[in-house]
């Protein structure tokens, strides 16, 4: 089965979306066949902290796509290349900001009610475990497992493929479980 992951990166304080990152990947192989990364406009300036964090210009924000137009983006390919309909995400907050930000839409909304919360899998095996307290961030949960996170934190694309690879590895653990 295919699943799509993905991530958003928000300007602050306003809480906009500057950049949407989004992969798909196999559950069985792991293997990675697509890649997104869209930035958004949010016609305001970038906070000079998120710049800083994030790795965004604000020339790349203000060449990028309207939320609109990158929902469509991200919505063709999440149709496309993805077998169900619910997104992975880290924590349970970006499909929800995705669709208050988008507001009433005149297309239908493509991810459906719910999302797959690798971050939530994560913290109920390692309590299930019962041998170490659940690390809130992707990289340290990453290496309580064993995994090297790839790439730069908070760039909206590495993150949705490091979300990927961590719930790949947590959907392996379960099918070898004794």
């Amino acid at each position: 089965m295919k699943l799509t992951a993905f991530d958003l990166e928000l300007n602050q304080p306003s809480g906009k979306i500057i950049q949407i990152g989004a992969v798909v990947g196999d559950t069985l192989t792991g293997e990675i066949s697509q890649r997104l990364s869209i930035f958004v406009n949010p016609n305001e300036p970038l906070a000079e902290r998120i710049g800083e964090l994030c790795g965004i210009r604000q020339e790349q924000l203000d060449q990028g796509q309207n939320l609109y137009d990158a929902y469509l983006e991200i919505k063709k390919f999440h149709t496309k290349y993805s077998d169900f309909i619910n997104p992975v995400t880290w924590g349970g907050g970006d499909s929800q900001t995705l669709r208050d930000q988008l507001g009433e839409i005149s297309t239908a909304w493509c991810f459906g009610r719910r999302w797959i919360d690798a971050k939530t899998l994560y913290a109920s095996m390692i309590i299930a475990r019962d041998d170490q307290t659940p690390r809130g961030g992707l990289k340290d949960s990453m290496k309580s497992l064993g995994l090297t996170f790839k790439g730069r934190e908070h760039d909206a694309l590495d993150d949705a493929e490091n979300t990927f690879k961590i719930y790949h590895h947590m959907l392996y653990l379960i099918r070898h479980s004794k």
